[in-house]
């Protein structure tokens, strides 16, 4: 499959990072602290309104199939099992 190589924010327990690519069945991004290889998570990704509204948010599901050190970070990758799209940014 093809992948899109994006920078956006991400949204994930408590912890903010940076998107390196996605594609149709997954995402591969940066984060301070390592998740565990078959770890379930939850997760968004932060896109801006190129209308000048508020951002709008994707919030997934899925399971991390590769954690790599990077320097300071982690680059994760996680297949994504379920994904829906949120018009307005949460309140958290």
């Amino acid at each position: 499959m093809p992948r899109y190589y994006v920078t956006v924010p991400v949204e994930l327990d408590g912890q903010t990072g940076t998107t390196k690519d996605v594609n149709e069945s997954g995402v591969r991004f940066d984060i301070d602290r390592p998740l565990a290889q078959d770890q379930s998570v939850t997760f968004r990704l932060v896109f801006r309104d190129f209308q000048g509204g508020d951002p709008w948010r994707m919030a997934a599901r899925g399971k991390v199939v590769r954690v790599e050190a990077n320097g300071t970070a982690y680059t994760v990758a996680v297949r994504v099992t379920s994904y829906v799209l949120a018009e307005a940014p949460s309140q958290d």
